[in-house]
């Protein structure tokens, strides 16, 4: 029973560094399409 939670709990700790990667990845993203939109939009003025 022991080695089954340990398994569980491994996974769901992987599951949870798969998420934070994800979401760091979005807010890059994120601030790289404000960063270009900006830069567009000021070249355009």
């Amino acid at each position: 029973m022991s080695e089954q939670t340990d398994v569980m709990k491994n996974e769901t700790h992987e599951a949870h560094e798969g998420d934070a990667f994800a979401d760091a990845m979005a807010a890059v993203a994120l601030i790289a399409i404000f960063v270009v939109t900006c830069v567009y939009w000021v070249s355009g003025q």
